[in-house]
Formats: C-alpha cells, sequence, structure tokens
C-alpha cells in the first residue's frame, strides 16, 4: 500500500462518523461547502439501482423499445444489467478486499469483505494491498454476490474515490459500491448542501408506489431499512418523502403485504447506461 493511501484510510476511519456535522458545516459555511466541492465532489454523477428482487414484482410504466445496439441480455428489464454491460465493456476491473464505510463504522449486520468495484484505467494506480484485479467474470459473479447478501449498487463517477485512492483523473475511475442502510457514505446527503447532494439521485423510469389498502403500519420499512429516513408512518399508513427518496427498492423488498411496488419503464436500463457511459471511458487502456 502506498504512504497516501495508507494516510487516507486512517483518516477516513477516523473522521468517518463526523461526516454528518462536516455535511452541516459545508451547509451553513459557503466557503467551506466550495472548497468541499471542488477537492471531493466536483463533477460527481451517481445513480442507486433498485434491487432486482424488487423489481420482479413490478408492471411496466409504459412500453418503450429498447435501443438493440446496445449489448443488453434477455435479462436487460432488470437494473443489475447495467453493471454487467459496464463491466462487460471496462478492460480494468479491481475488487477492494474491503468495505470503507462498513470497517469504519465497525458494521454488524452486513459483511465487512464486500467493498467497492472500480473500473477504468484509474484501477492500475490502487495497491495490490487493498484488492485484486480480476476479469469480467468474476466481476460480474462478484457483484451478484454483493446483492445476494442484501446490498444496494451505486454506480458513477465519485471523486472521492478517485482523491483517496490517489487513482489520478476522476474521469478515469468508475465506482460501484454495494451499500448497507446503516454505513453507506450517502447517508449524509441530506445534510448537504443541495448543489453537492443533487450529484446522488435515483435511477430515471423507476417509481415506487405506495398502495395503503395494503398496508397494516407494520413499521417494516421504516426500521432502518431506507438510508435516507425517506419513509414515515403515520396513523393512515405511511408517508414517503419523494424528495428525500432515492428509489433504491429495500421498502418494497421487505414489504410482506405487497403495500410498496417498484415499476420500471421498459428503457429505463439502456437510459441509465447511456448515462453513465459519458461519465468514464472504461475501455480506455
Amino acid at each position: 500500500m502506498t504512504s497516501l493511501q495508507d494516510m487516507n484510510i486512517k483518516i477516513i476511519k477516523l473522521t468517518f462518523n463526523t461526516r454528518f456535522i462536516l455535511a452541516k458545516t459545508c451547509r451553513k459555511i459557503p466557503p467551506i461547502a466550495w472548497i468541499a466541492n471542488k477537492l471531493f465532489f466536483e463533477g460527481d454523477d451517481i445513480q442507486v439501482l433498485p434491487l432486482d428482487s424488487t423489481i420482479k414484482k413490478r408492471t411496466f410504466i409504459d412500453q418503450v423499445e429498447i435501443n438493440n445496439s446496445i449489448p443488453l441480455s434477455d435479462e436487460a428489464i432488470l437494473p443489475s444489467e447495467v453493471l454487467n454491460v459496464m463491466i462487460k465493456k471496462s478492460t480494468y476491473h479491481f475488487i477492494m478486499d474491503f468495505c470503507i464505510c462498513r470497517t469504519s463504522n465497525n458494521c454488524k449486520d452486513f459483511p465487512h469483505e464486500f467493498g467497492c468495484l472500480f473500473l477504468g484505467k484509474g484501477t492500475k494506480r490502487i495497491s495490490k494491498n487493498l484488492g485484486r484485479q480480476v476479469d469480467a467474470d468474476e466481476a460480474i459473479e462478484y457483484v451478484n454476490k454483493c446483492r445476494e447478501a442484501g446490498l444496494v449498487h451505486i454506480i458513477g463517477r465519485n471523486k472521492i474515490d478517485s482523491v483517496w485512492l490517489n487513482t489520478g483523473p476522476k474521469e478515469d475511475l468508475l465506482s460501484i459500491c454495494n451499500c448497507c442502510p446503516c454505513c453507506c457514505l450517502w447517508k449524509m446527503v441530506l445534510e448537504l448542501p443541495n448543489n453537492i447532494g443533487r450529484s446522488l439521485t435515483s435511477m430515471n423510469g423507476i417509481e415506487i408506489v405506495y398502495n395503503i389498502e395494503n398496508c397494516t403500519n407494520c413499521g417494516r420499512c421504516t426500521s432502518g431499512i431506507c438510508f435516507v429516513d425517506a419513509i414515515t408512518i403515520k396513523n393512515s399508513g405511511i408517508e414517503i418523502d419523494t424528495r428525500k427518496c432515492k428509489k433504491c427498492g429495500r421498502c418494497a423488498d421487505v414489504c410482506t403485504n405487497d403495500a410498496l411496488t417498484v415499476l420500471m419503464s421498459l428503457d429505463a436500463v439502456k437510459n441509465s447506461i447511456e448515462r453513465v457511459e459519458k461519465l468514464v471511458d472504461v475501455e480506455s487502456e
């Protein structure tokens, strides 16, 4: 491990649980927000992919035909196909041996060993002490295991990763994070200034539908499930704050009464891939 990466990891572990305070400070003091944005967030574009397991319950919003020029598989209607396509396109794939968020937060509920998957030529600068280079097949198998463990994928250009890993320009590294609801770095998004927080969005073409008639007010969808605390229990049911919700589908996944459903448009995967492709040239040597 390089001395810089080693130092960065120590700093992250020491400061990780102060991230909410730092985010609030940025919101209150614009000059600090400007500096933080320049150093860690400028140019970010990150999208949350809903769990495949919830999409299997969905009905289509529309019937837009998928563009056949994009190499999609027979299971293209599942959000994870976004990952599969980008992994197959990429020349380099690097799997982290640990999740810096869960390790720093001493997570009790999800595996520490399922770290990020990075794509692009920036991965060549990541220390071999932090993980390993793999081929596309192993990378796809890895994200499948992460999903089976209940982790949600977040994909995009995340400048803070290129900084702490010292991988060069942010355009050289595509991040695929495998996030739990308790330790995700982006739990702080609600405290960040809008110009920074809006870089984390839901996947376009996804909708969470609430059927109050099926709701028993059991509270399963509010007990530490939503990483942005978008759901509140009311006397008559639940309320979803659409300004906060990133449409990860965790709430629908734990609902046993079909009160919550994830709907996805047929062109959602295609549009998501096109959005990610513009961020990092993963095929570059």
